[in-house]
């Protein structure tokens, strides 16, 4: 490299530190040295493809080189790695990681030293970086008074500040280690070894193959090579005991015979980290196949009541004094509400082995409880509104942020599907449960497109669940959503993202109303209801999927299943219910579809039953009136070039009588045209129909089924601030409400819409 063009005295002129506060940010003083900065295009503006960017190189893509602008007559510099989530709060994450030795890498080199490969990093993985320049008036070993600032310690949004450089995704790996779930015992757990390559291959594409013949050691039988089975409590609980002979044990040649190992000496409630691993191989992370998680046994306790307690948190639960100010405010924000701060309480859950996943936590009906920080869900839980109370007809309401702004920005936070991966950690996140019943979610000053544009700040980017882009692998056998209300969702509802896999086996939400969500952007909302990134060929989000009995309300999410990307799924059909729920104002801002899906499995089926969507506006409202049904383009191909085939059942779906488009309420997209749907299937034999592909119209207006059906604002543009709020939607929310329970009339009851059932129950039950 030449060192002309890295010496900064001169270049430092011509970067704007605009993200700085004052010149303090960058020097403090004439005594210390000045700060560079690791190159790259926030601050050099050269683009991506500048020769010395920071950026993972090498031939897997795991070798991470920094290069940095140089400071004359210096010391040296100090360069320190971190792991993304350890660090991501500012320097003080950063000076706490130094302390509890989470630190990666703290060296210093020389001042002609002007960049640094650090090789065979771990794969997938987010690293931080922070540099300073030391001083010759130092001794750069207790004494640092004169060195420079650090520069790398801001979180993300201070982009001129930090670094980040994320490893590429290991290449394709051999399955050769996992637990077997019927033999875990509190204290025990099988692993399965498997070494031979028809058996760890079978199902795998011809190009993997090819690459584990190619990275991966065989012998003469064919069989992978490995010789060391590595077992450590994970970061979740890192005090977990295990038996001391697991930590690095060797494989005889009896245990390969027998196809497992019992490994004993566990803690219960427990997750253990499970690697076998070739000592021929001398990188670390190439050495290992995959690597598998898996959690001791223990039984759930009774019910546990969160009795509502407002008392400030206790100073001893924070490492900082900066945390625990950092909590005082936020508890002065939830005494405003008179709301219980719940996110500690669910954070200890994970790591304590007292208590087993699938734990129930009640919380009493007629009080709020919130978080404040995104809570990471990596162990099965239950929370739900006491039973009692709920018969009783109160419920708990739940504020997910929303409390307080920083400025014009609301501080909302998520629910997190899975967590990120600590160093040496890899493998999947398993849980048996997340369910969430009867419970009022809201997120209170959450600001949508329309207050945007009157001025009053950003859009809040909040979701329900949302998941890390570098998050682990997960896998959830049943996540359900029961009777809940959700209000102030504004940018989605469920967002998976990153490149590792997802699977859910089943999936419930059923009997829930969403209303005042959506309104995101001046076209069709944020992200999807369910946004499937399509970045893993092994995910399945929708292996049983059921969304049953709810009600959408003028909320513009464009979709409700989306999955676009992928081509080659690996991991099964999909199964999507989709019955007996209402749909008014579906997405009127862009048409829309409820399904957009591509290269659907072989084997799918999709059933979408006695649905009810309707269209409705105030006179002299001018939103746009508008509903599209699906975008499917095609199904997966065979591995013999043909289509995979779908079954799809459809049957008694209706809409009200008005706003149609050529008689029907699909202004666009309909479910049984032949380009780019349904019926596009059909016609082309990729598809078998059990039912009918239209939605029925029956002779009734929704002022003539529902009490008052119509968005409560009348909107005079496009971009109205009001135009989709509506505060309640079963007639308790006053002028800013609706009421979508059924009229009592004789034209209601001879209605197919109530005759057969048609649309939430909720609003046909309880008609008046």
């Amino acid at each position: 490299m030449k060192k002309y063009i890295l010496y900064t005295l001169m270049l430092l002129s011509t970067f704007s530190f605009s993200s700085c506060k004052d010149e303090e940010d960058i020097v403090s003083g004439t005594d210390r040295e000045w700060m560079t900065m690791f190159i790259c295009d926030n601050n050099r503006g050269k683009g991506d493809d500048y020769a010395y960017n920071c950026k993972a190189e090498g031939p897997n893509g795991n070798d991470i080189h920094l290069y940095w602008y140089g400071v004359k007559d210096c010391a040296g510099y100090q360069i320190r790695q971190a792991l993304q989530p350890n660090v991501s709060g500012g320097a003080d994450a950063w000076g706490s990681s130094a302390q509890n030795g989470l630190l990666l890498l703290d060296t210093i080199v020389g001042p002609d030293v002007l960049d640094m490969v650090i090789k065979n990093q771990q794969y997938s993985t987010d690293f931080r970086f922070s540099i300073r320049v030391l001083s010759t008036k130092d001794d750069n070993v207790t004494d640092f008074s004169h060195a420079s600032k650090w520069y790398g310690h801001g979180d993300g949004r201070q982009w001129a500040e930090y670094i980040g450089i994320t490893t590429a995704d290991r290449y394709a790996t051999p399955f050769c280690v996992y637990v077997d779930g019927s033999k875990t015992t509190e204290t025990t757990m099988r692993v399965m070894l498997n070494r031979k390559f028809s058996v760890v291959s079978d199902g795998v594409s011809e190009d993997d193959k090819a690459i584990y013949r190619e990275k991966f050691e065989l012998d003469a039988n064919d069989n992978f090579v490995y010789q060391w089975l590595e077992v450590q409590p994970s970061p979740n609980n890192p005090a977990s005991t295990i038996g001391d002979k697991w930590l690095k044990y060797r494989i005889t040649e009896e245990d390969f015979n027998r196809g497992y190992v019992d490994i004993d000496g566990l803690q219960k409630n427990s997750v253990y980290v499970i690697n076998v691993r070739n000592e021929n191989v001398p990188v670390k992370w190439d050495a290992y196949y995959n690597t598998y998680s898996a959690r001791s046994d223990g039984e759930p306790g009774e019910p546990i009541l969160v009795k509502h307690d407002m008392s400030a948190p206790s100073r001893d639960y924070f490492d900082t004094q900066e945390q625990y100010d950092i909590a005082m405010t936020q508890h002065e924000a939830a005494v405003k509400y008179n709301a219980m701060r719940i996110d500690f309480l669910l954070t200890d859950f994970i790591s304590d082995v007292n208590l087993a996943e699938g734990q129930t936590f009640y919380l009493e009906g007629g009080k709020t409880y919130c978080f404040f920080n995104n809570l990471t869900t990596c162990k099965g839980f239950v929370l739900r509104t006491n039973p009692e109370d709920v018969k009783a007809g109160k419920r708990a309401t739940v504020l997910l942020g929303g409390m307080s702004m920083t400025g014009t920005t609301v501080n909302s936070m998520n629910l997190m599907f899975g967590r990120q991966p600590q160093a040496g950690e890899g493998g999947e996140i398993y849980m048996k449960m997340l369910e969430f019943e009867d419970i009022d979610f809201d997120c209170p000053l959450a600001l949508t497109y329309g207050d945007q544009m009157a001025g009053l700040g950003s859009a809040t980017g909040n979701y329900f669940i949302n998941m890390f882009p570098n998050g682990m692998a997960v896998h959830l056998e049943n996540f359900v959503i029961k009777n809940c209300t959700f209000n102030h969702l504004i940018r989605g509802f469920i967002r998976e993202q990153g490149p590792n896999y997802k699977i859910w086996d089943n999936v419930l939400i059923e009997g829930n109303e969403f209303y005042n969500c959506g309104y995101y952007s001046n076209g069709a909302g944020g992200y999807n209801w369910v946004a499937g990134s399509g970045n893993n060929a092994n995910s399945n989000l929708y292996k049983n999927f059921i969304v049953r009995d709810n009600t959408f309300f003028d909320c513009p999410f464009p979709s409700f299943f989306n999955e676009t990307k992928q081509s080659a799924w690996k991991s099964g059909a999909w199964n999507i219910t989709f019955d007996n729920n209402t749909l008014v104002n579906w997405n009127t801002r862009a048409a829309g579809n409820i399904f957009n899906m591509r290269y659907i499995p072989d084997g799918s089926s999709f059933n979408v039953r006695k649905n009810l969507i309707i269209l409705t506006k105030q006179d002299g409202d001018v939103r746009n009136m508008v509903m599209a049904g699906a975008d499917i383009r095609n199904m997966m191909l065979l591995p013999d070039g043909t289509e995979g085939h779908a079954t799809l059942n459809f049957e008694n779906n209706y809409s009200t009588n008005t706003f149609l488009t050529n008689g029907q309420i699909f202004s666009t997209n309909a479910w049984n045209a032949t380009k780019n749907n349904f019926g596009t299937l059909v016609s082309k034999g990729s598809a078998t129909l059990n039912g009918s592909l239209e939605v029925l119209v029956d002779d009734i207006s929704p002022a003539e089924l529902m009490h008052s059906p119509n968005p409560p604002h009348k909107a005079a543009t496009n971009s109205d601030q009001y135009m989709h709020r509506a505060d309640k939607i079963d007639g308790t929310g006053g002028e800013h409400g609706a009421d979508l329970y059924y009229n009592n009339s004789s034209k209601v009851t001879s209605s197919k819409i109530y005759q057969l059932g048609i649309g939430a129950s909720k609003w046909r039950d309880g008609l008046k």
